[in-house]
């Protein structure tokens, strides 16, 4: 009896390793195929594990960018001299700086949101 139970709960964990295993190679399926959208051209011909080393390359270019916006440093392609021109026109309009903007609550950007729309007339 204990053996049957012991080759019954050993085929329950095969089956449930193989169910893993498909749905694992499922999801890295998916990703390889948004990942290769993603990159276009640069991917093709490209093997899974370059494509994924270019893509996270990409990525990680994007958050570098998301970061200096963030921060207000001008990201790439974009002068520092526009970027404070910028910052200094939407000071003047709302009273705040993008930076500002950015720290604050989600109730803070909803009440500021309203005020804007009070001000400037918002969306009928």
């Amino acid at each position: 009896m204990e053996a049957q139970e012991a080759a019954q709960r050993k085929a329950a964990a095969a089956e449930k390793a193989k169910r893993d295993a498909a749905a694992k190679a499922q999801m890295n399926a998916a990703e390889q195929k948004m990942m290769r959208g993603t990159l276009g051209k640069e991917a093709e011909g490209k093997s899974d594990a370059d494509v994924k080393k270019l893509y996270d390359a990409k990525m990680a270019g994007y958050q570098d960018q998301a970061k200096k916006a963030k921060a207000g440093i001008a990201p790439a392609g974009v002068p520092q001299s526009d970027m404070d021109k910028s910052n200094a026109q939407m000071k003047a309009m709302t009273g705040k700086s993008m930076q500002d903007m950015q720290k604050m609550t989600p109730a803070e950007q909803e009440a500021f949101a309203k005020q804007m729309e009070k001000q400037y007339g918002g969306a009928k």
